[in-house]
């Protein structure tokens, strides 16, 4: 019986080494996966990085105090009521208004406690232009007024409503 229960711990001590070695070399195929799923997650990443830069390449609407002698004066996201310049950059997409009259469509978006509302567009503003400009402003002390606190959007458009850019501003009280 000796003889046989020595054989057979031999036999268990070989099936164990063997099923570790096994085991351990699955292990390795799994952290290899692991790994390449991991360097695409990675590369992912970078491509949704790049996608965030390339956003700030494009086309904005935002809002000044006044522009004066090639000058953005009080460039902001938040005003006092009152009436405000609005500035177009297309340069950073590389695209012109490509239209020779435009329109500004405001609209309040949110009430002065920044709950959201249902749109109510206010007025929509018409301006000439020039359809090679990529950067210009508008300035209308009438209509381009922004008298009650809120959020109010902001879409220049072609006459037909197609839109070229668009931005928000809020208004706070005084």
């Amino acid at each position: 019986m000796g003889k046989f229960t020595g054989k057979f711990n031999f036999f268990v001590a070989i099936f164990v080494s063997v099923a570790l070695i096994l085991s351990c070399s699955k292990l390795k195929e799994l952290d290899k996966k692991d790994k390449e799923k991991e360097d695409v997650t990675k590369e992912e990443t970078k491509k949704d990085d790049t996608k965030k830069e390339t956003k700030s390449s494009e086309s904005r609407l935002y809002f000044c105090e006044q522009y004066k002698n090639g000058e953005e004066i009080g460039v902001s996201k938040r005003f006092t009521p009152g009436w405000l310049t609005v500035m177009i950059d297309l340069r950073p997409a590389g695209k012109t208004l490509g239209t020779g009259k435009v329109e500004l469509r405001i609209s309040k978006i949110k009430d002065e406690d920044g709950s959201d509302i249902s749109e109510k567009i206010i007025k929509t503003v018409p301006f000439s232009v020039q359809a090679d400009w990529d950067y210009t402003y508008f300035e209308d002390h009438d209509n381009l007024k922004f008298k009650t606190p809120g959020t109010y959007k902001v879409v220049c458009q072609k006459v037909d409503g197609t839109p070229i850019v668009e931005g928000q501003v809020e208004v706070v009280p005084k």
